[in-house]
């Protein structure tokens, strides 16, 4: 789930090793990120898709979008889950990342919380089908990991447009302008 590549590219430049995976596969303009498409499961059997015996000393998981972007990819992907389905699939593939990792490997978990607040004025948000901080943190506990560290990450301003704000304001929509980082190492 490397996205644009920028934490492979952080490693190139820090001369650090790094395994990415993408579902969109670019091999000639980025050979470091491998194409890998986590199949969804109804049992949650997942298979680690690295083929190194050497176990990483840091990951940095930022999972696929709940249900946020289920329109725009393919109806068995991973962002079509129900929300109990995608919180499985979840513990299932954090408990997949502690059983390949160091007993001092440390995890960065990006999240957001996941509601139903882009056509939602924010009076009207239910917590019903929502995944919110508490959530991702019992479902790293229940995988195994120890939550040590919680830090907010401010996003870009640029994304606010005054056509995007403006359409917030007058459907009272409450914007989110960060990511959690959630720190958790091994028990």
């Amino acid at each position: 789930m490397a996205g644009g590549g920028v934490t492979p590219d952080t490693c190139l430049a820090l001369n650090r090793r790094c395994w990415a995976f993408d579902m969109i596969d670019h091999p000639k303009t980025r050979p470091e990120i491998e194409a890998h498409t986590w199949t969804v499961e109804r049992d949650n059997n997942q298979s680690w898709p690295i083929s190194s015996k050497v176990k990483p000393d840091l990951i940095i998981f930022d999972p696929p979008y709940f249900n946020k972007m289920a329109a725009h990819y393919e109806r068995n992907r991973i962002s079509a889950l129900s929300r109990d389905e995608y919180v499985a699939f979840l513990e299932s593939f954090l408990t997949l990342m502690k059983d390949n990792a160091k007993k001092t490997t440390k995890l960065a978990f990006i999240n957001a919380d996941w509601r139903n607040f882009q056509h939602t004025p924010a009076v009207e948000e239910i917590r019903k089908g929502s995944i919110l901080l508490e959530d991702y943190a019992a479902i790293l506990s229940k995988a195994g990991w120890e939550h040590t560290h919680t830090m907010y990450a401010p996003l870009s301003a640029d994304r606010f447009t005054a056509v995007i704000v403006s359409a917030m304001q007058k459907k009272k929509i409450v914007g989110i302008t960060g990511r959690y980082v959630i720190i958790a190492s091994g028990k």
